[in-house]
């Protein structure tokens, strides 16, 4: 396939149309993501720009329109009871790497002659699919770059502000979170002895000696090591970039919906907005760190496609915590509110099919995500959920159930290869921009637990101290 260059003056939706057709016309494609409903409208792109034919393999059906496509259903979830993101994120990717005779059989009779390209989902690290090539798969050095252990030794390389922390065997991270707790305690993370995570189910709040034992003995069975750094008080954010052959684009910052349990300690990941603006110093300070950490994957080893530099906004300004090295939440709802393509733009980069100039990218993404806002709360439980929604508003003290035409968002709930799902999706133009939408968050999800008696603990929103 051959290469175009896109710059600032084309960079439009009927520009990537035209150019990415190039890559799907007349190609046989095998598409696996975990939630059917997701790739609904990626498959429909894919046959408006030409593709022959098109399969899916998902774990389950999820909420929304289905794609009208051949489907097999592995039916794979997590760990009954646990609610863990990753438990049922990698029994899907288990289930579709190492093919059961059935799935095999069934890919087979779609692609008898094995010429039909696959698309894997973005922690996925398969470079095939019963014997098929993954498109614009991630090579094995940005894959290792998953390791939560080596956070800091980039932080150091990209010569960005960052708080303490210390990598310790499980068995010395009490004495090393003595060293370094603040009155609110440390944040503990596991290293990926169980493989690459997220979703904050490998992270642990450990706020006093009291909540050391159960630490100890969940990280004693999942990991060999743990990250240890002091409590970062604040809004959680992340910025994200997209690195390109010829430099890095680096876009908006956005708030992270990381809420706070109240009947104990622990920490809640709901999802991302980006209806909240930090201060312009700050947000600058975000886009620089953001910046450095990029060109450090580009000069490292050549990284290609979309990262994220996840932290939290303090009073002494923005600290990170974690690097993601994949596209994540926070560019799709970029890649929503711009009407781009980003996942399959992505793939095309990676592959070689598509040069994006980095600083035209970074242009058009943060004028259209200044000016769009959007995302929304996604809660994983164990406990599978029927198919439902109901439109509500926010009044002092929680939500409510509204007519349409005074909605403020639509809360909704379905199975989920974690069991099941709760989901938020705020309407854009009736969120005070600017602001933390995590209390909104906090809102919806205590009106479903007592709505639906779905068993979500009770939460509250970080404070903003910048």
């Amino acid at each position: 396939m051959d290469s175009a260059t896109i710059d600032r003056a084309t960079i439009d939706r009927a520009t990537i149309d035209k150019t990415l057709a190039n890559v799907y016309r007349g190609q046989k494609w095998i598409v696996a993501t975990d939630v059917a409903a997701g790739a609904t409208s990626a498959i429909r792109y894919m046959i408006d720009r030409g593709a022959s034919e098109v399969m899916l393999v998902a774990a389950v059906e999820g909420v929304g329109e289905l794609p009208d496509v051949p489907t097999h259903y592995t039916r794979t979830q997590g760990t009954t009871g646990m609610a863990r993101v990753m438990d049922g994120v990698r029994a899907f990717d288990a289930a579709v790497t190492r093919p059961s005779r059935t799935l095999r059989a069934v890919i087979d009779r779609f692609d008898p002659e094995n010429e039909a390209l696959a698309i894997a989902g973005p922690f996925s690290v398969a470079t095939e699919i019963a014997g098929r090539h993954v498109y614009g798969a991630k090579r094995p050095e940005w894959a290792a770059l998953e390791d939560k252990m080596i956070a800091e030794e980039l932080w150091e390389a990209a010569g960005i502000n960052h708080a303490p922390a210390t990598v310790v065997s499980v068995a010395d991270a009490a004495r090393a979170a003595v060293e370094m707790a603040t009155l609110e305690g440390t944040v503990w993370v596991a290293d990926n002895r169980e493989g690459w995570h997220g979703g904050g189910d490998y992270v642990r709040w450990v706020r006093s000696v009291n909540d050391m034992a159960d630490a100890l003995d969940w990280f004693g069975v999942h990991a060999d090591r743990v990250r240890v750094m002091p409590f970062l008080e604040g809004i959680p954010c992340s910025i994200h970039g997209f690195v390109t052959r010829d430099g890095v684009a680096v876009l908006r910052p956005l708030e992270m919906l990381v809420l706070r349990r109240t009947d104990r300690t622990g920490f809640v990941y709901a999802g991302a907005a980006n209806h909240w603006d930090p201060p312009d110093l700050d947000r600058d300070a975000m886009r620089n760190a953001a910046r450095a950490v990029g060109n450090v994957l580009r000069d490292r080893v050549g990284y290609l496609g979309g990262y994220g530099v996840d932290g939290v906004l303090t009073e002494d300004g923005f600290l990170p915590t974690e690097l993601n090295p994949r596209l994540s939440t926070g560019h799709g709802i970029v890649a929503h509110v711009a009407d781009l393509p980003l996942e399959a733009m992505a793939r095309a980069v990676v592959e070689g099919s598509l040069d994006l100039a980095a600083a035209e990218l970074e242009a058009e993404f943060v004028e259209r995500g200044d000016a769009v806002r959007g995302g929304g709360v996604r809660y994983s439980i164990a406990k599978v959920q029927p198919d439902r929604s109901v439109d509500i508003c926010f009044e002092e003290g929680g939500a409510v159930v509204a007519e349409e035409e005074n909605r403020e968002a639509v809360l909704a709930t379905a199975r989920s290869p974690q069991g099941g799902i709760v989901l938020v999706n705020f309407v854009a133009d009736r969120m005070p921009r600017g602001r933390s939408v995590a209390p909104l968050a906090v809102a919806a999800l205590s009106h479903a637990r007592a709505a639906w008696s779905i068993p979500i603990p009770p939460l509250e929103a970080a404070p903003e101290v910048r």
